[in-house]
């Protein structure tokens, strides 16, 4: 059984569970728990009837080689109230799967926000799938290590994202972690055969909108173009992000120097990585961001593109020789991008960051458990 990080119902992008999955349900049953969610938690998707409908409704599908169990909740959890009562009808849902289905491992990611924790009394062994720093909080630092430590306490192994996570582990539970970092499809990107890039400009791109919370990066224009003259700013993907990126952009003088495709499915992502020039990972300086695996710089690197990142330790431990380290302003970005534009060097070897070879190490920790 797998309880995502996230509902998988109003996921845009791929995650890493569903990677994962992909494999993993080839030769085993798999189950995964749905949650109905808003998008955003404010008091306008509150008080939206079909989701509050659809949120109270109980059912299992099975689709496409995956058991689907979606449990009733009140999905407006920061309220303390409503989460001790999602936790006791999750606990008791949770508790009827594993009998019915004979379930004999769990794999939960941190998502003590939706329900609550997993009952620990079962019969079954628990792995944490440690995603990344819950900063969700008033005082991230004292909430978030009283939340993860009740995972860390149950669980009899602990996944690792990043081995600035595998820091961050209080000693008593080291022992416990492995690095099981994100990934990239390798086959599917280097399967790529694209047509003709007809653009003549240069393209530097931002995929996946969601990827920082400033919007610095927009006003590399037009300084830029001081030194090339036909640029653009690809910006790929929807999200909550969307309409902001948008009408900031609208208010700018030169708005067609960006260029926007809304939502593409991910069979469909290929070719925006390879129509750069340059990728973008433009997130803020913090202990979110440090900590968190940049699927995407991967996903720009198996494609031979440079890449221009904030300085983030975990970006600086995976030491691409592809990838441009900068401080979150435009100003140094600029500098960057340009480096990277006439970049000649070479590339990583991402062969242990393949979905296949890490699915294939993840079975193994399972089935020694």
């Amino acid at each position: 059984m797998w309880i995502p990080h996230q509902t998988w119902l109003n996921e845009q992008a791929t995650t890493r569970d569903q990677f994962f999955i992909k494999y993993l349900k080839k030769k085993h049953q798999i189950h995964v728990i749905q949650h109905t969610q808003p998008f955003e938690n404010n008091l306008l998707t509150f008080f939206n009837p079909k989701l509050l409908r659809n949120s109270l409704k109980e059912w299992t599908v099975y689709k496409d080689g995956i058991y689907h169990h979606h449990i009733r909740h009140i999905y407006f959890t920061r309220f303390n109230l409503s989460l001790k009562l999602n936790n006791t009808i999750f606990k008791k849902k949770i508790r009827k799967i594993v009998k019915d289905y004979e379930i004999e491992v769990i794999v939960c990611g941190p998502n003590h926000y939706l329900h609550g924790y997993p009952p620990f009394d079962l019969p079954v062994p628990i792995v944490f799938d440690y995603l990344d720093f819950l900063h969700d909080f008033n005082n991230p630092n004292v909430q978030n290590t009283r939340i993860l430590s009740g995972y860390f306490e149950n669980a009899v192994k602990i996944l690792s994202v990043s081995k600035t996570l595998m820091d961050l582990i209080d000693h008593k539970y080291r022992e416990k972690a492995v690095y099981l970092p994100n990934g990239v499809d390798l086959d599917l990107y280097k399967s790529y055969k694209p047509s003709r890039k007809q653009n003549k400009a240069k393209i530097i791109s931002l995929i996946g909108l969601g990827v920082t919370e400033s919007l610095f990066y927009l006003d590399i224009f037009p300084k830029i173009k001081e030194n090339f003259e036909n640029i653009k700013l690809l910006l790929v993907g929807g999200g909550i992000k969307y309409s902001l990126i948008r009408n900031y952009v609208n208010k700018k003088k030169n708005p067609t120097d960006y260029i926007f495709t809304g939502f593409i499915p991910y069979e469909n992502i290929r070719k925006y990585f390879y129509m750069s020039d340059v990728g973008l990972y433009p997130s803020l300086q913090n202990l979110y961001y440090d900590s968190a695996c940049p699927m995407k710089i991967m996903e720009y690197s198996v494609l031979l593109k440079p890449v221009v990142s904030t300085d983030l330790e975990e970006v600086r431990r995976l030491n691409f020789p592809n990838v441009f380290l900068a401080k979150p302003t435009n100003e140094d970005f600029i500098k960057k991008i340009i480096i990277a534009l006439n970049y000649k060097g070479s590339f990583p070897n991402l062969e242990k960051f393949d979905w296949v070879y890490l699915s294939n190490k993840l079975e193994k920790i399972l089935k020694k458990i």
